[in-house]
């Protein structure tokens, strides 16, 4: 009997991990195709040109780029790894490399707490099927999405090492290490530095004080620095225009652009508090905090509340999460405008409550919560695999991807302009185009419209830190250096005086060129050939 019981739970286990594989392998699937076929974005302009542009100019000194260079340094290192031109795959394969980091790392810190595969994956499940990363934030090349694993990895190691008995160096070293990294990926990921550097100063309470402060203190503070060396260089080369790009630019013209207001944008908090809401209590993490007010009763039911009152109140993990949370919750609000990536750092915690509450029931407590677990992460399945599947229909058919399409028709143009007999710059304020097909862009221009829509609204102060042209004044650079072509189609206000340059200058419009997106379809205007 006791043999028969031990085969049906061997199979019940081979089962379970079958299934689990089987999802697994198509979430991963759906999840790369649905990166690879989603809609280009306006901010891509700002992020996959550096792919090129960092082969023979200097950030924010050649070109203007308004966040810390982590992103932009990835995105090139993935180019140098592929070795392919098709720069807008190679952006969306670094978010995707961000996914599987992040996964991981969720999995990871989950297991280390929990000890259950079957939970660990259910977490993973429930953190990033989220509704706010299946759309622009995760989905797309910018830095949205890539600070958000070593963030989590930087407060799941540190956690990891309050808890365990053993001075791990490493460990800590390496949790300092993850923070930094984000933080150089995207500022905003500064808000889970003080919770953690605040806590190596308590934790682990077993340790005497000269002893925290050898082991954990200063290990996290190297760990920090080494990972922070890439922000360090650029303020210690250059930090003034450092600053006037990271700091200067968010705090003044781009404040004063979005003003008026905006689609996707929150200014007044009253707009910012309805767009947190949307987000944090979606469907997903709804489900989600179900399963944590599951955990908490069964917890009070099986009397663990009562028999270990330090079991939420003075966990010092506990403490450091909610802590991480309240930080991230409080900056999410500070800049104006908002949108909704500024809103996914919270979201970080997540896992980490629901692993730490699992850790802290009994094995009766566990059994009990368990169907909770599963059922809501079936729920989140059934939520999100209709999105995710989107565009699985073309897995096995990668030249109908949107990231071909757009290498394709920067081709297009680079033998549109071949066939003219015409040499030069592209002027556009969607540089992925020309880039894809090997062209030159101008450098004022060369990361989009954010510079030239807010150029005018500039203080000459901050102005002078940046390589950047303006509605009133990009005629008078196309005067000087005139372009081969210029690429319109996508932003009829901002491109009125590019426009009127084309027509003024008898440019040749050149129509069904094979370039559509969200914002409109391309038009080409060339220059005629000389002699014509």
């Amino acid at each position: 009997m006791h043999t028969l019981i031990k085969h049906r739970e061997e199979t019940t286990s081979t089962l379970i991990a079958g299934a689990l594989a089987v999802a697994s392998a198509y979430l991963v699937v759906s999840l790369a195709v649905r990166i690879m076929n989603y809609d280009l974005r306006r901010d891509e302009a700002l992020y996959v040109p550096p792919m090129r542009l960092l082969d023979e100019s200097t950030l924010y000194k050649d070109f203007f780029y308004n966040h810390v260079p982590g992103s932009a340094w990835w995105f090139y290192g993935v180019r140098q790894l592929t070795g392919s031109d098709h720069l807008l795959m190679n952006g969306r394969l670094g978010v995707l490399a961000g996914w599987f980091i992040f996964a991981a790392a969720i999995g990871f810190i989950s297991f280390a707490l929990t000890r259950s595969r079957l939970v660990s994956w259910c977490i993973v499940v429930l953190s990033v099927l989220n509704p706010l990363f299946l759309t622009e934030t995760g989905m797309t090349a910018t830095n949205n999405l890539l600070p958000l694993p070593f963030s989590f990895l930087g407060i799941g190691l540190f956690i990891l090492v309050m808890r365990s008995s053993r001075r791990r160096l490493v460990l800590t070293g390496a949790a300092g290490l993850c923070l930094s990294v984000a933080v150089v990926l995207k500022i905003s990921a500064v808000a889970f530095v003080p919770p953690v550097a605040i806590a190596a100063f308590f934790f682990p309470r077993a340790l005497s004080f000269p002893d925290r402060i050898k082991h954990i203190v200063l290990p996290l503070a190297i760990g920090g620095l080494v990972g922070g060396l890439p922000i360090l260089f650029y303020l210690v080369s250059d930090p003034a225009r450092f600053l006037a790009h990271v700091v200067g630019y968010h705090t003044g013209p781009h404040a004063r652009y979005w003003q008026g207001g905006g689609e996707g944008a929150a200014v007044s908090l009253a707009e910012k508090v309805l767009l947190a809401r949307d987000i944090w209590l979606s469907n997903a993490v709804a489900v989600s905090l179900v399963v944590v007010v599951a955990m908490v009763l069964t917890g009070s039911q099986l009397g663990i509340a009562l028999r270990r009152t330090d079991w939420l109140l003075s966990s010092g993990p506990v403490i450091v999460v909610f802590a991480a949370l309240a930080s991230s919750v409080f900056l999410s609000f500070v800049p104006t405008p908002a949108f909704p990536q500024y809103f996914a750092p919270p979201l970080i915690c997540l896992p980490l409550i629901l692993a730490l509450l699992f850790a802290g029931l009994d094995s009766n407590a566990r059994k009990q919560v368990l169907p909770a677990v599963v059922a809501a992460t079936i729920v989140v399945l059934a939520i999100s695999i209709p999105r995710l599947s989107q565009f699985i229909g073309t897995a096995v058919h990668p030249q109908h991807w949107l990231v071909s399409r757009v290498h394709d028709g920067g081709m297009a143009i680079a033998q549109l302009l071949e066939k003219a007999r015409v040499q030069g710059k592209v002027a556009t304020l969607v540089p992925i185009y020309p880039l894809e097909g090997g062209l030159e862009v101008y450098p004022e221009l060369a990361t989009g419209p954010f510079a030239y829509r807010t150029a005018d609204l500039t203080p000459p102060d901050l102005a002078r830190f940046y390589r950047m042209t303006s509605p009133t004044r990009v005629r008078q650079l196309l005067d000087t250096d005139p372009p081969a072509a210029l690429l319109l189609g996508f932003d009829a206000s901002l491109e009125a005086p590019l426009l009127a340059y084309a027509e003024s200058n008898g440019y040749v419009p050149v129509e069904n060129i094979g370039i559509t997106n969200r914002y409109g379809t391309g038009l080409l205007y060339v220059r005629p050939a000389q002699g014509e």
